[in-house]
């Protein structure tokens, strides 16, 4: 996993005072606060709160035809050193030319201040340095805000789920996608 943390050079250049680290299994603790207080999306999308162990069951979800070394989890620490948000993502999936984002989250007080959208750019042109053509991710209907929020960054619908179960929720989901711009 050391080849991961050099690949990440450069991935804040857009966040001053800010840093990101590849997180791994041992930052499981630090990650699980990050979900505590993100209750409000695992409501939403489970209708429960995150359990005891999401985090670290994070660290091993991966899709079929894909192993943990496919999968990196960044963390994103503010100028005191601590964890306010994360980008979880899968690369070459589903194809080789995209990178698939499964989660991006933000601790509630860093939100609505554009950091999000900085965070996401940073993560674009990370993959984007990497020749990734496309990044793709999924947004559950009911996720209006999510959905305005990556619709603003250019992600376009490419085709809506049928309902599926999510925990105690069903869910149709969108499946949306953008172009990566080229880095020069």
């Amino acid at each position: 996993m050391s080849n991961k943390l050099n690949e990440l050079a450069g991935f804040a250049s857009n966040l001053p005072g800010y840093s990101v680290k590849l997180l791994k299994i041992g930052d499981a603790a630090v990650l699980q606060s990050l979900y505590e207080q993100c209750t409000e999306f695992a409501l939403l999308t489970d209708g429960q709160p995150p359990s005891p162990t999401a985090a670290r069951e994070e660290f091993d979800a991966v899709p079929d035809g894909k192993t943990t070394e496919d999968k990196y989890i960044v963390g994103l620490f503010d100028p005191k050193h601590e964890l306010i948000g994360m980008i979880e993502s899968i690369r070459h999936y589903p194809d080789n030319q995209t990178w698939w984002l499964g989660l991006m989250m933000l601790s509630p007080q860093q939100r609505g201040q554009g950091l999000g959208s900085e965070f996401y750019q940073a993560f674009e042109n990370w993959v984007s340095a990497q020749g990734v053509k496309q990044v793709s991710l999924s947004v559950i209907e009911v996720n209006e805000l999510g959905l305005q929020f990556w619709k603003s960054l250019g992600f376009e619908v490419i085709r809506k789920t049928e309902p599926r179960q999510f925990g105690n929720k069903i869910h149709a989901v969108y499946v949306m996608s953008r172009p990566v711009a080229a880095m020069v």
